[in-house]
């Protein structure tokens, strides 16, 4: 086993309810192999997981292999993960083993491999056995699969509060909503025209509090701002139409800004 390093995992907590759904799914095929994904957190140094997934109504189930749902699987952790406040991730996954025997097999390396590849702390892969007792051993996988055995705990006062915050009534206020709605179409505008965001500079910076005076005027539009260096964007979403609008704001050579339409039409209201 190789020592962790600096922001590697320390050990894994598991919510009661992840915890059962594991309990569940393993206990609904015995004897056969079974297993799922875990959704959570990378955080604090630990892998926190709040969900955990079962392969799904067509997933195949012997005694020595187990596939997943996958169009199943998809659509359940897109759903879960949305329920918190803290969108979820996909973490890692756990699968039962037969007898003893917790270690993985050359397929489950190939798995392993693939899911470690998709995050910078690599990955979480839990195997689970009755022997005759249940218990979970639970693995850190970098991209180089160097495992590295982690402790387990389980139990919702272990998991940080903030991750384990759902959604509820008051996340559905007009407000929020508008403002999120918002941040979407603000990212959109400005990926359509893609720039280095670095601080503003030069006669646009001195003239911001002008432009900020106007763009404030604009009763029909809400606007976003990115600072381009000597550039700044300004992306428009009218508040009641479809018109949405990203300009360009530049000094000329004889020091007064210039605008330039890069989408939408050539005047805002």
């Amino acid at each position: 086993m190789t020592p962790l390093l600096t922001g590697w995992p320390v050990e894994v907590l598991f919510s009661n309810r992840a915890h059962a759904s594991i309990c569940a799914e393993t206990l609904a095929h015995h004897p056969n192999e079974t297993g799922g994904i875990l959704l959570g957190r990378f955080h604090q140094n630990r892998w926190q997981v709040l969900e955990a997934i079962d392969p799904g109504p067509g997933a195949v189930s012997t005694a020595t292999t187990f596939s997943y749902d996958q169009a199943y699987v998809n659509h359940l952790a897109a759903k879960l993960a949305r329920q918190y406040r803290q969108p979820l991730q996909l973490v890692g996954l756990w699968h039962r083993h037969p007898g003893s025997f917790d270690r993985f097999s050359a397929d489950d390396d190939i798995t392993n491999r693939r899911f470690a590849q998709q995050g910078r702390h690599g990955a979480l892969s839990c195997l689970v056995n009755l022997d005759p007792q249940f218990r979970i051993t639970a693995y850190h996988v970098p991209a180089d699969l160097r495992y590295q055995r982690l402790p387990v705990w389980i139990g919702d006062g272990l998991i940080d509060r903030e991750l384990r915050q759902q959604l509820d009534a008051s996340d559905l206020d007009p407000e929020q909503l508008g403002a999120a709605a918002l941040a979407y179409e603000l990212r959109v505008l400005f990926g359509n025209q893609p720039r280095a965001a670095q601080p503003l500079r030069g006669a646009v910076a001195a003239g911001l509090e002008g432009v900020l005076a106007q763009l404030d005027q604009l009763q029909q539009w809400r606007y976003g701002l990115r600072a381009c260096g000597e550039v700044l964007q300004v992306a428009l979403v009218e508040r009641e139409g479809p018109r949405r609008q990203l300009w360009e704001l530049q000094a000329s050579a004889d020091g007064l800004i210039r605008t330039y339409v890069l989408e939408g039409d050539s005047h805002a209201d």
